[in-house]
């Protein structure tokens, strides 16, 4: 059976679940957030949508949300007037993002920002590229998670700000959970934090995300990656979760860069004994995590070769570790914020002790 879900606030949308279609209801007129099922073939021809085409103009927001990710589109877009909603779905086996151009129109209007609209989009779109129409599986809390989270991510790497990611769930989001939908609460954190991690990853502020490990400075030359095991391959078609449980248990999950991280979740949240990897399938890290950021001890594999084995606070070396230079040199002592900080020692390649002193952000002081 092909179905969708429209979910309306007064006249606005949200964002949509995916559920086995009931009979067809009314809309709200109470301003109420209340999610009406349909079945989808009456819609769509109504709409005649095989000769229904996508004007251009969401030809190309969908070509600037796709873009910064290198994701290919594996859906058609169609424009179907009078529908007042955006929506995924599929029928007969092929995708489709269907739309309502007046209808979304109206959304940035009331919204005053043309990133509502373009939100809703990204949540949608993610609904497709993690699989979530097709798995057979229903409307899930977690999969609006997913697309929220997948949401956020995209809209940073466009250049929206943290609060523009925010202005369509804040708008129409409900302020209580249902059985298929989480509450505007948690949808909001958790667009924040694929706002967040787009940040960690591509930096383009000084004071929003969480920053990655830093290097220490060497003018070394640096070999190949140490690391080369690649674990089991995995869908290239897909982000999101992969497997198990990546709300409260053990999971992989995949982000829209490609990198994927196994391990411990908590409430969506990296949380336990994980490991990350880049989007090759080189290790990247490995160790423990809290509340979605590398925390306690771990090791951090660099691009140049480089490791970095100890403490972690926030993501960073924070404490007493050793940092591993490709070329075999070595450096075991104190770190703040990825930098030397406190009593160390620097070791060559033979294991000769080099240099000893007390070091101050990155430099030796005595």
């Amino acid at each position: 059976m092909n179905s969708y879900t429209v979910c309306v606030v007064a006249g606005l949308i949200t964002l949509s679940a995916f559920v086995p279609a009931p009979a067809p209801q009314s809309p709200p007129t109470n301003g109420n957030f209340v999610c009406n099922y349909s079945g989808i073939n009456g819609l769509l021809a109504n709409c005649n949508y095989v000769r229904s085409a996508s004007n251009g103009h969401a030809e190309k927001v969908v070509e600037r949300i796709l873009k910064p990710i290198g994701l290919m589109r594996n859906f058609k877009i169609i424009e179907c007037p009078n529908t007042q909603n955006c929506f995924a779905t599929v029928v007969n086996g092929q995708r489709y993002i269907i739309y309502d151009g007046a209808f979304m129109q109206r959304i940035e209007t009331v919204t005053e920002t043309d990133w509502s609209a373009i939100s809703i989009m990204a949540h949608e779109i993610g609904h497709h590229l993690q699989g979530h129409t097709i798995d057979g599986r229903g409307g899930q809390p977690q999969k609006e998670l997913e697309a929220d989270k997948f949401s956020g991510f995209v809209l940073h790497q466009l250049g929206a700000s943290l609060e523009e990611s925010l202005v369509a769930i804040r708008a129409l989001g409900n302020e209580h959970p249902t059985p298929t939908h989480p509450a505007k609460l948690s949808r909001v954190e958790h667009i924040r934090k694929g706002w967040l991690e787009a940040e960690e990853m591509y930096p383009r502020t000084k004071t929003a995300g969480r920053p990655a490990p830093a290097t220490i400075a060497s003018s070394r030359p640096a070999p190949a990656t140490p690391v080369d095991n690649k674990p089991a391959s995995v869908s290239a078609n897909r982000v999101g979760c992969l497997s198990g449980n990546c709300l409260d248990g053990k999971g992989v999950f995949m982000y829209p860069t490609r990198e994927r991280y196994e391990g411990d979740f908590d409430e969506g949240d990296k949380h336990g004994a994980g490991t990350e990897y880049y989007a090759d399938g080189k290790l990247k890290y490995k160790g423990g995590f809290k509340d979605d950021v590398r925390s306690g001890t771990g090791i951090y594999y660099y691009r140049n070769g480089d490791r970095y084995a100890g403490q972690f606070v926030n993501n960073t070396p924070n404490g007493r570790g050793t940092y591993y230079f490709a070329d075999g040199d070595r450096f075991n002592g104190y770190f703040r914020n990825g930098r030397r900080h406190g009593p160390g020692i620097l070791y060559n390649a033979e294991g000769t002790e080099e240099e000893r002193g007390l070091y101050e952000n990155d430099e030796k002081i005595r």
